[in-house]
């Protein structure tokens, strides 16, 4: 199949049956050799990122998509439960999709959500989040060299914090890294 003309960053192909999430692209010509084009992606079942060369020789699909605004609902052992706010229909997400992200979620909060195929694959956290510190242990004087300390935040999600951040503080924390933003 021939090289997609409506791709962009975002688009989800299946090549040759895997999806994958396409992250950046270009593409490029040759005096004498067919056009190709490289292509990351994001390969949607394991999360992994790859560069891809494709040439027309590729069997190449833009799968059907769609992102979709769902309100967060709630955690089971089995699946993050949403809700179109919309049409009040109820979407299920397995756990091992948001790779051990579930915590970040809150209630009542709208996420994207894409749909392949009618089907719920990937919730998109925001880059950062505030959450509640539930436990850490009371603020010290600084000693050297030793400036934060450990903080359960709201979830049981562990991060270093400044030590001046006590039980009942609001945090802000990238959600990739967990790294300390600022307090609200």
């Amino acid at each position: 199949m021939a090289i997609p003309e409506n791709l962009k960053k975002g688009t989800i192909l299946r090549i040759e049956g895997q999806l994958y999430l396409v992250l950046d692209y270009w593409e490029s010509r040759t005096a004498q050799r067919r056009s190709t084009l490289h292509v990351k992606l994001k390969d949607i079942q394991r999360g992994k990122v790859l560069d891809k060369t494709i040439d027309d020789r590729t069997d190449v699909d833009v799968a059907e998509s769609q992102v979709r605004l769902l309100q967060y609902l709630y955690l089971d052992q089995a699946a993050c439960h949403f809700m179109d706010p919309r049409s009040f229909e109820q979407f299920s997400v397995p756990r091992e999709l948001l790779e051990g992200k579930e915590n970040f979620l809150i209630e009542e909060v709208e996420y994207k959500v894409l749909f392949i195929e009618g089907q719920p694959i990937l919730v998109e956290l925001p880059p950062t989040v505030t959450l509640d510190v539930v436990e850490t242990p009371p603020a010290a004087p600084s000693s050297a060299g030793n400036t934060d300390k450990i903080a359960i935040l709201r979830g049981g999600i562990s991060a270093r914090v400044p030590r001046f951040i006590q039980v009942g503080d609001r945090v802000r924390i990238n959600t990739e890294t967990l790294e300390y933003l600022g307090k609200e």
